[in-house]
């Protein structure tokens, strides 16, 4: 099970002069990724952009490992296969940015703005995006395991077949969230709000789902087994063909949930211990 932490930040040179950024450094930027790539190599230099204004620039496949970021303006801007791992985006703005395949492993992201941002198949395992804003966000494939995303607003974003094995999204707000066939094994996911998510065949094999809000769901095929629902409201949610076999379902809501053909070791749903009554489950 993840863990909520703040991992220290890496250490950078700065090139950051008076709180504004060099002129050097933009231009090297603006004149073509190539020509910044073989400046970082040949430099060694990790430069500070905080607060730069890159919106709408195109810097595909752009060197920023470790790169200072902060409250940099970089909405819209083509990132896509740029690398930025272990790099500093706290407060940036990548609204309606591509990065697709880009890569953000170990990157801090607290309090990114990456709504409407495209993040298809982009590599974001370890990263910290606590209270970061993922509105609308398309998450595709995208590699987030091990990512601390305590209280993340994930609401109607798309995370289709992404990995999120042993993630934090502790009381992170996912409502109408796409997440089918997502990988959420181990993720803790204690009190965050998936209602009206879409978590169809979607791998929550030990995860912590306790005082979750999962109202209106949708958990068809789900594999459920071994997770923790207690405290879980499942109020109108759908677990037809779930499995459930050995999960935690002490004070769990099922009013009206929907449950046909939903798999239950001997005893686990309607034991004397787990307080739902035959009465109020929906068979059909």
């Amino acid at each position: 099970m993840a863990r909520l932490c703040r991992p220290v930040q890496p250490k950078f040179v700065s090139a950051n002069i008076m709180g504004t950024v060099d002129p050097v450094l933009t231009r090297l930027l603006q004149d073509g990724i190539n020509i910044w790539n073989e400046w970082r190599q040949r430099s060694g230099t990790t430069p500070d952009l905080a607060g730069i204004a890159l919106m709408g620039q195109r810097l595909r496949r752009a060197d920023l490992h470790r790169v200072n970021l902060s409250g940099a303006d970089l909405s819209e801007a083509d990132l896509q296969g740029a690398n930025l791992n272990n790099s500093i985006l706290i407060g940036t703005n990548l609204e309606k940015a591509k990065l697709q395949s880009a890569n953000l492993q170990d990157a801090f992201l607290n309090e990114a703005n990456f709504s409407a941002a495209n993040l298809t198949q982009a590599n974001l395992h370890g990263a910290v995006l606590m209270e970061a804003k993922l509105h609308q966000t398309t998450l595709r494939n995208a590699n987030l395991g091990g990512a601390i995303a305590h209280r993340c607003n994930l609401v109607q974003a798309i995370l289709t077949r992404a990995n999120l094995t042993q993630s934090d999204l502790s009381e992170a707000t996912l409502v109408g969230a796409t997440l089918i066939e997502t990988s959420l094994g181990y993720a803790n996911l204690r009190q965050a709000n998936l209602s009206m998510a879409d978590l169809s065949r979607a791998n929550l094999h030990q995860a912590d789902l306790s005082d979750a809000d999962l109202r209106g769901a949708n958990l068809v095929a789900a594999d459920l087994r071994q997770a923790n629902l207690s405290g879980c409201n499942l109020t109108g949610c759908v677990l037809e063909e779930a499995d459930l076999r050995d999960a935690i379902l002490p004070a769990a809501t099922l009013y009206v949930a929907h449950i046909q053909g939903a798999i239950f070791a001997p005893g686990d749903a309607l034991s004397p211990t787990s307080e739902i009554r035959l009465s109020d489950l929906s068979l059909g």
